[in-house]
């Protein structure tokens, strides 16, 4: 006769199943109902993500630094602000660095930009001649390009549209953000109320036996979150450290400020960096177009070797996840939800591998 573990168990699989099933049928239904709650609440997730990756290094400068203060509000304050004025001076720093230089670099492409257009298509010339047999194939892109360039011409005056519609999301934008710093300005000064009332409410409607679970998921995920956050940016120096320095062994111009820019984008798991390297071909395309192509081939081949050897032994020993669930993640996430999931893929994965581990850990301590 089977025993009320075994079929309370039986029962939680059951409602799993149904669970995941009903999510799986009305995946699209639900997708949509959390893209029209992503509007109103991107503001407040971006101060929640904010004061979060704010607060990793404020924990340690108040411990560290500060842990001696007789009035530990005083000390969290002037952790808080120092962690602050850090994010800050970082990115004005690469502000600083990349605004000059990409102001620059338009100007050179928009002067030199016949110059550029003449020799790339002096070189295709040259390079048809001797192949003859792709005469074909190049009079068929040029036919691609001269429709091309008519639909552009004829949709020319959607292009006004077009502009105040980018104006309009950029003011959004800066709205969101604005929103998004002061809601993260509460949470840090404000964390000890918050987690004190949030203590009291699981408390208060939450059967303890429960609320001991919830208090193991939020520890093991608060762990897996920062260490994966901290992992994240010490690649993101790995980085941003050997782009510059190959970029100056194979002398390319504005080597400072693209490893900048790419080391900081590099905080988007895997494909950030070629976030910064879209910057990077902008900067460079304005001394030739050979230039910016070389430049490309060496940040494709550099992230290749970071990512598939160092990235997952920094990032995946960080959090405890094997590598191969660290790609499966970053692919997973990316295709469901953009750069949010390739951001928080791997966090959220881990956290889950680490409370599975927890379980069979404990049931082998059992047995």
């Amino acid at each position: 006769m089977m025993d009320k573990k075994t079929f309370r168990n039986i029962v939680h699989l059951l409602l799993l199943a149904a669970v995941l099933a009903l999510i799986v049928v009305y995946f699209s239904t639900i997708q949509a109902g959390l893209k029209k709650l992503w509007g109103p609440l991107m503001p407040l997730l971006l101060g929640i993500v904010f004061a979060y990756l704010v607060d990793i290094p404020a924990k340690w400068i108040e411990k560290r630094i500060f842990g001696k203060f007789k009035k530990p509000l005083a000390a969290r304050v002037f952790a808080v602000f120092i962690s602050l004025i850090f994010f800050l001076v970082l990115i004005t720093g690469v502000l600083i660095l990349l605004l000059p230089q990409l102001g620059l670099a338009v100007s050179q492409f928009s002067t030199n930009l016949p110059v550029l257009y003449q020799e790339a298509v002096s070189s295709l010339e040259q390079f048809m001649r001797t192949r003859p047999e792709l005469e074909q194939g190049f009079s068929t892109i040029e036919g691609y390009m001269n429709t091309f360039v008519d639909n552009l011409k004829a949709s020319s005056p959607k292009i006004a549209d077009y502009a105040l519609s980018v104006l309009g999301g950029a003011i959004n934008g800066v709205v969101n953000g604005a929103i998004a710093l002061v809601f993260s300005l509460y949470l840090l000064f404000g964390k000890r109320r918050v987690l004190s009332q949030l203590a009291y409410l699981m408390e208060r409607f939450i059967p303890e036996k429960y609320s001991k679970k919830i208090v193991h998921v939020k520890v093991v995920a608060n762990r897996t979150f920062g260490k994966f956050f901290t992992g994240q940016f010490v690649e993101a120096i790995i980085l941003g450290s050997l782009c510059t320095l190959g970029m100056l062994l194979f002398r390319f111009p504005y080597a400072l400020t693209v490893g900048s820019v790419v080391g900081m984008t590099a905080i988007i798991p895997l494909v950030g960096a070629y976030l910064g390297g879209a910057v990077g071909f902008v900067l460079l395309f304005s001394q030739g177009y050979q230039t910016a192509l070389l430049f490309v081939l060496f940040l494709v081949i550099l992230q290749q070797l970071e990512g598939n050897i160092i990235y997952p032994r920094v990032v995946g020993t960080s959090v405890g996840l094997p590598g191969v669930w660290v790609f499966t993640s970053v692919i997973l996430g990316g295709g469901l939800f953009g750069i949010p999931g390739i951001l928080f893929g791997v966090p959220f994965v881990a956290t889950i591998y680490q409370l599975l581990k927890t379980v069979k850990d404990q049931e082998i301590l059992v047995m």
